[in-house]
């Protein structure tokens, strides 16, 4: 008997905070978006552009695959996602914002 993987296909609701030039652009703080449970960077760039077309080619990619260079996600802030998949969770947030901003 070959097991299947229910969670792969499971889909939850997850926050997008938008911080800078995302939010300017996109006059949200923050967008909801629903995400595979096992999401990698190029899902949620994905779905962030469904959701905010505006942000294509400025802060994410014109495919839509990734963000721009200039620009990463954050988990909860706790973890900033790499090319690694995650794994998400009802309610989980994902900070969005420039990787070059300064403090």
């Amino acid at each position: 008997m070959v097991a299947t993987s229910e969670a792969s296909t499971t889909t939850v609701s997850v926050w997008v905070e938008l911080f800078g030039q995302a939010r300017i652009l996109s006059g949200c703080r923050q967008v909801e978006v629903a995400m595979p449970e096992r999401a990698e960077a190029g899902d949620m760039a994905t779905a962030l552009a469904e959701a905010c077309p505006e942000l294509v080619g400025k802060v994410i990619r014109e495919d839509s695959t990734g963000l721009q260079v200039s620009y990463t996600f954050n988990l909860n802030g706790t973890a900033f996602v790499d090319d690694e998949e995650l794994h998400l969770r009802e309610g989980d947030s994902l900070l969005l914002f420039s990787s070059q901003a300064g403090g």
